[in-house]
């Protein structure tokens, strides 16, 4: 731009251009890869359930610790309390999910649902057999398309 008239050139260009670039490149190390404790238990724990994956997963400084990763510090936890290997861990930890999971659902079929902000190992909405506001609308959307699936069949029936 400089070159070409459009721009006039900065107070720092004519020293610049005297200075060519650094013969060497730079090179830095590798920076060493950052595990957890509870990141092979968080990769068993997709491998199982893989639609868990498609769970949100809220970054934002102070927001809850999700389920998945709840689910694997619980294990983790159980396996240094009790000294039982993974797969008892686990065991034990699922039997907790579950118990958790039914707690919310008849607290849903009670008329009186649980703050989904109080769950720790199950995700928002699991164990209700209540539809969201979206599930709602996604089902009426459904049917009314539906009836006019069959509304064109009709026609061109006739």
């Amino acid at each position: 731009l400089v070159r070409a008239g459009i721009i006039e050139p900065p107070s720092w260009y004519a020293a610049a251009s005297h200075v060519g670039p650094s013969p060497a490149p730079m090179r830095a190390r590798k920076p060493k890869e950052i595990v957890f404790e509870e990141d092979p238990l968080i990769r068993a724990y997709y491998a199982r359930e893989p639609t868990a994956a498609f769970d949100a997963i809220d970054a934002r400084t102070g927001a809850k610790t999700h389920y998945v990763r709840s689910f694997a510090l619980r294990q983790l936890e159980v396996m240094r309390e009790r000294k039982l290997n993974e797969r008892e861990a686990l065991e034990v930890v699922k039997s907790e999910r579950d118990q958790e999971r039914e707690r919310f659902a008849r607290a849903a079929k009670s008329g009186a649902p649980l703050d989904d902000a109080d769950r720790v190992l199950t995700a928002p909405g699991d164990g209700n057999d209540t539809q969201s506001v979206l599930e709602k609308i996604q089902a009426s959307e459904e049917e009314a398309w539906m009836a006019n699936v069959e509304d064109v069949k009709a026609k061109l029936e006739s």
